[in-house]
């Protein structure tokens, strides 16, 4: 699940994906009660993925926007190619109008636009940031390779991967209409981990932030932000949140969470399987991303899976919630993070996994999953 609040202090909204009988469509429920609503036109039109969640958001003037990834299978390649699908609701969540297609690449060779994330600014400008496999997968369709046992998590079943191939780009979109269209994409980065998801955020003063893990020289997987200025036309280079120097041929599956308090400083939480630093950590930058300060542990010590970290803020606090999962079923933990470390868990601990947050005034909303549902708690 992901969640949300209506920043003019109304309702809260949590998203998710439910898959009955092979079928999965993306459903919508308002915290002040009602029936679940399915969102998606098309049934059908989804595909459920823990590090690629449907993403849910609300403008300034309250529509309700839902962001999902579809899935499509390709013959002769392990993986589906998706779209990114997007619809609002103008009635407060309870109907939505027909999605619409974010990638601008739809109806074209088959590819991969998931691991997404949607966040609408203070004028209504609805950004939209993902991982995009085009240029891989135009690349291998001029570069055939023989059909053998499929090697290597991304692969299309056949030969070890070309040297030459290209890898994944982060991308981010951004629509002025009310996601009715969406305008020229910005191409962030390449040699992207292919399986973490990205994270977006928006300053007070209009910068953009993208978090997603990076693929340095080695199979070295660390964390990084880029940040696009208010009125800028392109985004930074990539920064570093820490170097890690995680060694990992493949993919943890787990991407980075990235806030930005009132204040303009930026937050982010992520994982790393780095011998002697494997957890959850948290670190800040006070100066707009160009650099962070030293991380603090907010899970770590002895063995750590892949785990996911959320962060959010509002009215002056930073929350950071965390699961962890060296148990069979995970717990949950959420706490407010303060100069430089978040505190110890603050609330009690319930069973469950994949924690997202929203915050908005004094009001905090944290959503989970406990096996096969969906749980919620408001403050």
């Amino acid at each position: 699940p992901t969640a949300a609040l209506d920043p003019r202090g109304g309702t809260g909204f949590v998203a998710w994906v439910s898959t009955e009988k092979g079928t999965s469509d993306v459903y919508l429920a308002r915290l002040d009660g009602g029936a679940p609503v399915r969102v998606n036109d098309v049934r059908g039109d989804a595909a459920p993925h823990e590090q690629a969640p449907a993403q849910v958001a609300v403008g300034p003037e309250g529509t309700v926007y839902v962001l999902w990834q579809n899935s499509r299978e390709v013959p002769g390649r392990r993986f589906p190619a998706s779209d990114l699908r997007l619809a609002r609701s103008t009635d407060g969540g309870r109907t939505f109008a027909p999605a619409v297609t974010v990638n601008d690449d739809a109806g074209g060779l088959p590819s991969s636009h998931t691991f997404h994330d949607l966040r609408v600014a203070a004028d209504g400008a609805v950004y939209v940031s993902w991982l995009d496999s085009r240029r891989r997968d135009t690349y291998r369709a001029a570069h055939p390779r023989p059909a053998r046992a499929h090697k290597g998590h991304g692969g299309h079943g056949g030969e070890p991967e070309d040297p030459a191939t290209p890898q994944g780009e982060i991308r981010v979109s951004r629509s002025t209409d009310g996601a009715r269209t969406f305008g020229p994409e910005w191409v962030v980065d390449a040699d992207v981990c292919p399986c973490c998801r990205t994270s977006l955020a928006l300053g007070p003063d209009g910068s953009v932030y993208v978090a997603w893990r990076k693929v340095f020289a080695g199979d070295v997987r660390d964390v990084v932000v880029a940040r696009m200025a208010p009125g800028g036309r392109a985004f930074g280079a990539p920064v570093r949140v820490h170097a890690d120097g995680w060694v990992f041929p493949g993919c943890p599956h787990a991407g980075p969470s990235v806030a930005v308090d009132e204040g303009g400083r930026v937050h982010v939480a992520w994982y790393t399987g780095r011998e002697g630093r494997q957890g959850l950590w948290y670190a800040r930058s006070d100066d707009a991303a160009r650099s962070f300060g030293a991380p603090a542990a907010v899970l770590a010590g002895g063995w750590v899976p892949p785990s996911r970290a959320s962060l959010a803020a509002s009215g002056g606090e930073v929350w950071v919630a965390w699961d962890d999962r060296r148990t069979a079923n995970g717990a949950l933990s959420l706490a407010r993070v303060g100069e430089g470390a978040p505190a110890a868990a603050t609330h009690p601990a319930p069973q469950g996994r994949s924690p997202a947050l929203a915050a908005a005034g004094d009001r905090v909303v944290l959503a989970w999953l406990d096996r096969g549902s969906v749980r919620v708690r408001e403050r």
